[in-house]
């Protein structure tokens, strides 16, 4: 008897009621769906795309395709891929065979694309759509492990300053980000939506930040004016994490995390604020997207680019020993100004250390340490094995064998710690001496090394 077509993998696999013999589990097929875009009237054409792993050979494959009521109607076309094997396709409303009576097998690569048609007024501006019961066989008739990747349907943003892509003139507006043109990992944002007619029309709006119009693997943030919430979709846009829109909780996919969010309307503008932190995997120039829809979403803004923000992974912080003045000359009693930087920010120098010997030994020396945790400069001892401690800006003398400090002061500004010692040299600790420095940030495993930075005689 002869079969229909779309029994025909599993007839010759016996998949279901009678089962079949499989090919090693190495080999394997995965037929996935990509992100589709908008072409016109709501259609939406998504590549479905086949990949063999293990040196699998597929000679027929079959497939379903699984969405929301967001999509109205399907049609598939055979890709590249189906006619140069020598292959056809058909389907039956949104389940798809591909099959031949020939053995050739189908290579790597597009083997069809799917046209969907979106309702015009679709609950989210990102639809996803699922790949499933895929089932595929070798020329002799083998079963192939197979694997769906499901895809996404999205209406492509509008460019920058271009028109709106509505048939009617829509009352709201996506009017502006701020900041529209910086960059780094974190930073807090405000969108401008407005309402020719009143704020309470806006019903929902989303902000996306992605390297081009796609909603996958991107930071998309939803709000929803009847919930209240503010919602962060996840990595696949097929579910999200959901907060109150005035909520400091945070929320979190693998492009970004937001935390403080807030609302304020006036009569005809909404602004919504949220701080978000991007990963350090999703660096790079994204465009910022917003959309924004009143009541039932049949009156929207369809997305519109309002800005680009360079998402930057901070080059570490890395502090340097800058300078002491004087770096040169004699005296037994000498005021001293050490300068410390840090590429970043002066408070993450946690320590300084400055040394007078006529070699890098720290032992019978005249070593002082700043200690920005505590507050303190600290002069070691002639063993190095400890220290008389004074606050930063104490007069106090503290002294060892070979030097007295006296008057001190520690001043910082955005980048410089400029540290200030009156120093006197004992009698006995004659001869030239090397000026050291030595900084280190946060734990110290950052830090300057020893750094000569000028010489001194106390004669």
């Amino acid at each position: 008897m002869r079969q229909r077509p779309f029994l025909w993998i599993s007839y010759i696999c016996i998949v279901g009621l009678l089962g079949c013999s499989a090919i090693a589990a190495a080999q394997s097929v995965t037929l996935s769906l990509g992100v589709g875009q908008e072409i016109g009237d709501g259609s939406v054409v998504v590549p479905i795309s086949l990949v063999s792993l293990g040196g699998a050979q597929t000679a027929a494959i079959q497939w379903s395709l699984s969405y929301s009521s967001d999509v109205t109607g399907v049609t598939f076309a055979a890709g590249t891929a189906v006619a140069n094997a020598g292959k056809s396709l058909v389907c039956n409303g949104n389940a798809c065979l591909i099959y031949g009576l020939n053995s050739t097998s189908i290579v790597d690569g597009v083997v069809a694309t799917a046209t969907l048609q979106i309702s015009p007024h679709p609950s989210s501006p990102a639809v996803p759509i699922q790949i499933v019961g895929v089932v595929a066989a070798t020329p002799s008739g083998n079963s192939i492990p197979t694997l769906g990747v499901s895809g996404l349907a999205i209406l492509a943003p509008a460019a920058s300053g271009s028109a709106t892509l509505v048939e009617q003139p829509a009352p709201t507006t996506a009017v502006s980000v701020l900041p529209s043109g910086s960059g780094g990992l974190s930073q807090t944002f405000t969108f401008v939506f407005s309402d020719n007619q009143s704020a309470n029309n806006l019903a929902a709006a989303a902000m996306l930040f992605a390297a081009g119009p796609v909603a996958q693997d991107s930071c998309l943030i939803v709000y929803d004016r009847d919930q209240g919430t503010i919602q962060l979709e996840s990595d696949d846009v097929t579910s999200s994490k959901v907060k109150p829109v005035d909520s400091s909780a945070t929320l979190q996919n693998s492009q970004c995390s937001i935390d403080a969010t807030s609302l304020e309307a006036t009569s005809f503008s909404t602004t919504i604020t949220v701080g978000i932190t991007f990963t350090s995997a999703f660096a790079g120039l994204k465009n910022i997207y917003t959309y924004g829809a009143d009541g039932d979403g049949s009156i929207n803004t369809s997305w519109v680019q309002v800005g680009t923000y360079k998402v930057a992974v901070d080059a570490p912080a890395v502090p340097a020993a800058d300078s002491v003045l004087p770096n040169a000359g004699q005296g037994i009693t000498q005021s001293f100004t050490f300068v410390f930087t840090d590429s970043q920010n002066a408070a993450n120098l946690a320590a300084a250390a400055m040394l007078f010997a006529p070699l890098l030994d720290v032992q019978n020396s005249c070593y002082v340490v700043y200690d920005r945790n505590v507050g303190s400069l600290q002069l070691e001892w002639d063993s190095a094995m400890g220290a008389d401690v004074k606050p930063a800006g104490s007069s106090t003398p503290v002294q060892n064998s070979q030097c007295a400090i006296g008057s001190t002061s520690v001043t910082t500004t955005e980048l410089s710690t400029v540290i200030s010692l009156d120093i006197t040299f004992k009698g006995a600790y004659t001869g030239p001496k090397n000026i050291y420095m030595y900084g280190a940030d946060g734990d110290g495993s950052t830090n300057t090394g020893w750094v000569q930075k000028g010489t001194w005689d106390p004669r």
